[in-house]
């Protein structure tokens, strides 16, 4: 479990490094650094600001969660120009692009997305895809903010310890520090646009497939390119940030055919 005077102190050294107005960066996921084509790589980037006045490092890796709520590090992939896709542990390599991309079929797939400074989330774009036997494809997302040390790797353990703060319900469709996307809202398009605000930021972002999204379709796409801003949130937020955050509350059951991949 994280511990809180940890988290605070992290926090607390991401206020210290955040630039005192706000900046803009997009981050091409097609043309970063990865550490290698392994199971539990890091792919990393370093990002200059739009005004070209500040830059900002990044580190992504991948993630599933079987139904026992057992987290395991996957392979990132970048399949130019669709975006980062995701190699699930035991799961077959070959085939088409449209077989590892970030999905919520037969578990959960996410790319969580380490920052050295605080963001928000100004928008993504998930590059769709259908999964064979499954339905159409579609692009709702999972997508979650917290805090934690840029140093900090991600393991199973913090994983867990994250996930324990989240305070996720099924029965809504946004809380606090988490919300599901509506692609109906940008008309299937790949860019979906969020424009959250400060008050709304995180160092720590995770986008995965969508839990008891808006409609009964399985998510499936890889992620291209995201816009983020940096920016100081009012002091309120921080007494919520520093608690944390979870990617889910309870345990995935399995949901076939149209039917998404739900918490327990």
């Amino acid at each position: 479990m994280i511990r809180f005077a940890q988290v605070a102190l992290a926090a607390g050294a991401l206020v210290a490094a955040m630039p005192a107005q706000a900046a803009d960066f997009i981050v091409d996921t097609t043309k970063g650094s990865s550490t290698g084509d392994v199971y539990g790589n890091t792919i990393t980037y370093k990002v200059g600001s739009v005004d070209r006045k500040s830059t900002v490092n990044v580190k992504a890796t991948a993630w599933s969660r079987d139904f026992n709520g057992n987290y395991t590090a996957g392979k990132l992939g970048v399949f130019n120009p669709a975006g980062l896709g995701i190699y699930q542990a035991g799961q077959n390599e070959t085939g088409s692009n449209g077989l590892h991309q970030i999905d919520n079929v037969n578990g959960w797939e996410f790319i969580v997305l380490q920052f050295d400074q605080m963001v928000s989330l100004q928008s993504a774009e998930l590059t769709k895809f259908a999964i064979p036997g499954f339905g159409p494809g579609d692009n709702d997302a999972f997508i979650a903010r917290g805090v934690t040390s840029f140093g900090a790797a991600m393991t199973n353990t913090t994983l867990r310890g994250l996930e324990a703060s989240l305070n996720y319900d099924s029965s809504k469709q946004s809380g606090a520090n988490w919300f599901n996307s509506n692609s109906d809202l940008y008309r299937g398009a790949a860019k979906q646009t969020y424009n959250l605000s400060p008050d709304k930021a995180g160092n720590v972002w995770i986008i995965g497939g969508s839990f008891f999204g808006p409609d009964g379709l399985n998510d499936a796409f890889k992620l291209n390119q995201i816009k983020v801003t940096s920016g100081v949130p009012e002091p309120t937020t921080w007494m919520t940030m520093i608690l944390g955050f979870g990617v889910v509350g309870a345990a995935l059951r399995r949901r076939r055919g149209a039917a998404k991949t739900s918490l327990a």
